[in-house]
């Protein structure tokens, strides 16, 4: 088994640095724009954008039903990169029809879906298209981590988090709180293109000949499935606040400043395990290797993650008044969140990712309904008794059993490895 050191090394190799530096510069940006949105716009107003903001955020892992998912997990069993190509383009042009019909479905269902709180349709009908936008920046960023091009993937996303504050600042300055639901819009778009042109990656394909094209799509389904509840999962919380609360979008506000520093701490595991994606695909059937990088991960990363968050609970206090001193009265909702935060950095993270590598994804979606369902029960219970600290403590709970059924599928699947 490799020391910490020579793990480190080996991740640094596959240009993990780059993309956990472009992960941390684009959510520190993205956190720059919301400190901004937030000192230049009213309580009621950001409430009711992160509202909508909210359910785009629970739908954009559905875009393109999974398609440029599926498409990084086949191309790991592609043979040469001819056929990579041509993979990227059957993927790309089905993939971004699909996102933009759910777009058009949500501009339409805008009224309804904000039936409870009016002010936030016209956020919605902005921020509804950033579906398809993300889409192709997520495509670009894919293509190049299956050509073991990571470092490139990291540019695209080191321009993204460039273009956000540089659009937040304009638009927010001329237009308000539309104006960041603008520059959320066409920044992914903006930060891809330079990338996809010089790498030729706009060409049209709706036929590919394949044995069969039931895995590519099934896998893309479940996976874009899984993605969907899981970010429904992070999101649940605010909405079932926003139908508790609804006449006080100020409450919706102290709650979402308080989830952003816990649910942006994600970006360490997550940058892990999109650097390890491709070549955990390639030794799903290896035993010993699969057992080999849990163990060098909690042993590196885990450790890692919980000094940071132990570092972001000490000053807890001093981080939520940056956003403004009304914030501050948010550091236990803050604190509660960290500890949930702690097992998706440990077991939840990591070992979904895992199961999505080695093929079951269907194994992560089921995991996923159960996880939603009981959230939902346990926000329902502790919601009444004890307002939005309660929703905290149902998250935080629900992030720490998550991540022990993830382990423990992970483990059954192991087991059963030859």
């Amino acid at each position: 088994m490799m020391s910490s050191r020579e793990y480190i090394q080996s991740f640094t190799a596959r240009k993990g640095i780059w993309i956990l530096l472009a992960n941390v510069l684009s959510k520190g940006m993205g956190f720059a724009s919301i400190v901004f949105v937030t000192r230049s716009t009213t309580e009621e107003a950001f409430g009711s954008y992160a509202f909508s903001f909210n359910i785009i955020n629970a739908v954009v892992p559905f875009m393109g039903l999974g398609a440029y998912q599926a498409f990084l997990r086949f191309s790991a069993d592609s043979k040469g990169h001819s056929h990579k190509k041509l993979l990227y383009e059957y993927a790309f042009s089905w993939g971004l029809v699909i996102s933009i019909l759910l777009s058009l479905s949500i501009v339409l269902l805008s009224p309804w879906l904000c039936n409870d709180l009016p002010n936030s349709i016209s956020s919605l009908q902005i921020v509804a298209w950033v579906i398809p936008t993300t889409l192709c920046m997520e495509f670009v960023k894919s293509y190049s981590r299956a050509m073991h091009l990571n470092a490139l993937s990291a540019r695209v996303d080191l321009t993204y988090s460039l273009v956000l504050p540089v659009l937040t600042v304009f638009l927010t300055s001329m237009l308000g709180i539309t104006g960041y639901a603008l520059a959320i819009t066409l920044s992914p778009f903006i930060a891809m293109w330079p990338y996809g042109y010089r790498l030729g990656l706009y060409g049209i394909r709706w036929k590919l000949q394949m044995a069969s094209w039931s895995p590519f799509w099934k896998y893309g389904v479940f996976t874009a499935v899984g993605a969907l509840l899981s970010q429904l999962f992070y999101a649940i919380d605010l909405y079932m606040i926003g139908e508790f609360r609804p006449d006080h979008p100020e409450v919706i506000a102290a709650y979402r400043v308080a989830a952003i520093i816990p649910l942006a701490s994600l970006i360490l595991p997550g940058s892990v395990a999109a650097t390890d994606f491709v070549k955990n695909a390639q030794r799903a059937n290896d035993r010993s290797a699969l057992k080999a990088y849990v163990f060098q991960y909690w042993r590196t990363f885990g450790f890692l993650s919980v000094v940071l968050l132990g570092l972001i609970w000490v000053m807890a206090p001093s981080i939520l008044g940056i956003f403004g001193n009304q914030y501050v009265a948010s550091t236990s909702l803050l604190r509660i969140l960290l500890f949930g935060s702690v097992g998706a950095h440990l077991l939840r993270v990591p070992f979904g990712n895992l199961l999505s590598a080695v093929g079951k994804a269907t194994w992560n979606t089921y995991i996923n309904i159960a996880v939603l369902v009981l959230t939902v029960l346990l926000c329902g219970v502790l919601l009444p008794l004890y307002e939005i600290e309660g929703a905290a403590l149902a998250m935080s709970i629900m992030m720490w059993f998550s991540g022990l059924l993830n382990a423990l599928v992970f483990w059954w699947y192991w087991r059963g490895l030859v």
